[in-house]
């Protein structure tokens, strides 16, 4: 590898000045040097001075000729730049400024994205260090996540997911029929928030999605064939355990399999925006969902990702996919959540079926915000 070296374009050696004094010191004689009485002898300088004329004269000329003769040694352009230079056996190489690549913005030490809503370039030179880049240059930028919950640039008053048209097959409950469902379906969930990403300046990536007809392994743990399905934030995939819904639940229409797949794919929303990082360190601070609080922050989660769920119903019926569907879709997550005697870190049926309509309704990402909602909504 090549070292890169920051050089600057030398500028010519200046010859020094004399030191300019103002005060000019009387003469031995000790007369006042701006009389005219006091240059009576400079009558003989002048000869002096007009033979330094003549003998300045007559080696320009002998220069001159010297230098159309080909006697003398070229001084250009080249030697002003000697630092940019290398010679090799005589020859005059000029070599290639090459400008030192600048600093991105990092991860930070504990392994977490920098906090700050940044923008991170892909391998190319930037910053200050840039030699010679002209102004405007605009280098390929990545936006990047933000870890932020309540307050997140996400949050743009108006904004939410767009009118999408979408082309889904013929519906069955076997595997190869879910996955084809959900192959069809993925797409057009991106298309729908990717104008709400942008405006934002926020990651655009399609999630990954496995249709398993068994058990899942991901770097966020395993679970079995017969628990739901499950948005993974460690590789940004959707694990859909296709005969939890068909056996364990006994759902055999396509609305279900749409509306759990919408609050699924409401969570990798949340992963491209940051907000599930920003949970994850909310919920370490807290203790884990072992503790009131980190179950809060749970429903809180959850609830978000069934309101964005019901703004991705509310722009599939915009864009003409059958009513039926999307009615069943809703329906199905107006009846969830969690029940009497389990841990309560999904939300009531009550409050999944008040932020489910009030997605569907409203389709306002600001309306989504579980995060500055009462608590008495996400209980």
């Amino acid at each position: 590898m090549t070292e890169q070296v920051d050089h600057a374009y030398m500028t010519p050696p200046q010859r020094p000045q004399p030191p300019h004094d103002p005060d000019v010191p009387a003469s031995s004689s000790g007369t006042d040097p701006y009389r005219s009485d006091s240059y009576s002898a400079s009558d003989a300088g002048d000869g002096v001075g007009a033979v330094a004329v003549l003998v300045a004269v007559l080696s320009g000329v002998v220069l001159l000729l010297l230098s159309s003769a080909g006697l003398l040694p070229s001084y250009g352009a080249g030697a002003l730049q000697h630092g940019n230079e290398r010679h090799e056996e005589g020859e005059l190489e000029t070599v290639p400024v090459v400008p030192s690549p600048g600093t991105t913005t990092a991860p930070t030490s504990d392994g977490y994205p920098a906090p700050e809503h940044a923008l991170e370039e892909s391998g190319k030179p930037h910053g200050p260090t840039d030699i010679g880049r002209p102004e405007g240059d605009t280098t390929e930028l990545r936006p990047r996540p933000v870890t932020s919950l309540g307050e997140h640039p996400f949050n743009i008053p108006g904004n939410g997911a767009v009118d999408t048209a979408c082309e889904l097959p013929d519906f069955d409950t076997d595997t190869a029929a879910q996955r084809a469902f959900l192959r069809s379906l993925t797409p057009c969930l991106m298309e729908m928030w990717t104008p709400a990403l942008r405006e934002a300046n926020l990651p655009v990536e399609t999630p990954d999605v496995v249709v398993t007809h068994g058990e899942v392994h991901s770097p966020c743990g395993d679970r079995g064939w017969r628990r739901t399905a499950m948005y993974c934030g460690g590789n940004h995939t959707i694990y859909w355990t296709a005969r939890h819904y068909s056996r364990v639940e006994g759902r055999e229409t396509a609305g279900p399999y749409l509306g759990q797949f919408a609050h699924e794919f409401g969570h990798a929303v949340q992963g491209m925006t940051g907000i599930s990082e920003a949970y994850g360190r909310a919920l370490h601070e807290a203790g884990g969902t072992e503790t009131s609080e980190g179950l809060e922050l749970s429903r809180r989660n959850e609830l978000q990702a069934t309101c964005y769920g019901g703004q991705a119903l509310a722009a599939l019926q915009h864009g003409g996919v059958d009513n039926d569907h999307i009615m069943s879709a809703l329906r199905d997550a107006s009846n969830r959540g969690d029940q009497a005697g389990e841990v309560r870190n999904h939300g009531s049926t009550e409050h999944n079926r008040l932020w489910a309509h009030r997605g569907f309704r409203t389709n306002r990402i600001t309306e989504c915000n579980t995060w500055s909602a009462k608590e008495s909504e996400v209980s």
